[in-house]
């Protein structure tokens, strides 16, 4: 048997903007999902027959591997439809635990079959969860930089090849986050839908896009050098342009006005529409009573900066 784990995470500036080639900077955090693999003599998902279909395990089973039937159990501690990558984060497990198993285990091989997995089941998909849950710490999908770690291609339905440069960033020691969770399901590809047709529509769109680039290009230089005021002010704007986008909630308007009278600032996290929000403070036990008196589940997390493990392999 094979166990492998991999981390969630959350997008701290740049969602959407990184759909325009924008780049995008996402955390890790410390909730995992796990996942088991041993050989077995039918293929069975958490106690259950399956026979294929379309989901992130049996995508990622279909293309790693062929060598008979499998039982796979999966275990997550990360909610789901939340902006906190767990479809990312059971990609990458299930995808580690794969390699393990055929002794071709690589971060680098695990973030392009996660990211080649996640893109199979949704029909569109940028490396920015994948490579966040594979690398932990903090990472930015977009222009070549310094400290890259990998590049991803993908062939487009229109035949454009796009490209991702995966970088890592500096992150100082002290980043205390609260996510708050609104309990509001959202669809990320109707959410890019929406952004898509405000942009196609309309020159302030695309105004919008380019001021969240030059956020998320300011954010790395706040990381950088611990600049916690200045990061708390960037995530603020980058919420104004996304409320302007039109992928906020009045729930997470909620969450992230309670959080801020404690913290340095607070945003949507994901595509929105729902899912959560985030808040950088240094007083996260206040927050996340406050985002509990507004009705939002508080989740404290701290950065993982380990990424995808292999927790044990044996018989």
């Amino acid at each position: 048997m094979v166990t492998a784990s991999a981390p969630g995470k959350f997008i701290l500036f740049g969602e959407h903007a990184v759909v325009y080639g924008k780049p995008a900077i996402a955390i890790a955090v410390d909730r995992r999902i796990e996942v088991s693999i041993r050989r077995s003599d039918r293929p069975m998902i958490d106690g259950k027959h399956h026979g294929g279909g379309r989901s992130y395990v049996n995508s990622a089973v279909k293309r790693l591997w062929n060598n008979g039937p499998l039982n796979i159990r999966t275990h997550s501690n990360l909610p789901p439809a939340s902006g906190l990558g767990s479809s990312a984060a059971l990609s990458v497990a299930t995808v580690a635990a794969l390699l393990q198993m055929r002794v071709r285990f690589s971060r680098k091989s695990v973030a392009l079959n996660a990211f080649l997995t996640e893109y199979e089941v949704q029909g569109r998909a940028s490396p920015t969860d994948t490579s966040t849950s594979t690398n932990g710490g903090a990472v930015m999908v977009g222009p070549e930089g310094d400290n890259v770690l990998w590049t991803i291609e993908k062939e487009a339905n229109n035949g454009k090849m796009n490209r991702w440069y995966v970088s890592s960033l500096e992150l100082p020691s002290d980043l205390d986050f609260v996510v708050g969770v609104t309990g509001v399901r959202s669809s990320t590809a109707s959410m890019v839908d929406k952004v898509k047709k405000f942009v196609d529509g309309s020159g302030a769109g695309m105004q919008i896009i380019n001021e969240i680039e030059a956020i998320a290009l300011e954010g790395v230089e706040a990381l950088k050098f611990g600049d916690k005021s200045r990061l708390g002010e960037l995530m603020n704007e980058n919420q104004s342009h996304l409320f302007s986008l039109g992928v906020s909630h009045p729930k997470l308007e909620k969450l992230i006005d309670a959080a801020r009278k404690h913290s340095y600032g607070a945003k949507l996290t994901g595509a929105g529409g729902g899912g959560s929000m985030v808040a950088l403070t240094d007083e996260p036990e206040t927050v996340m009573r406050d985002i509990e008196l507004m009705g939002g589940r508080p989740i404290h997390v701290r950065i993982d900066r380990e990424g995808v493990r292999i927790e044990d392999r044996e018989g």
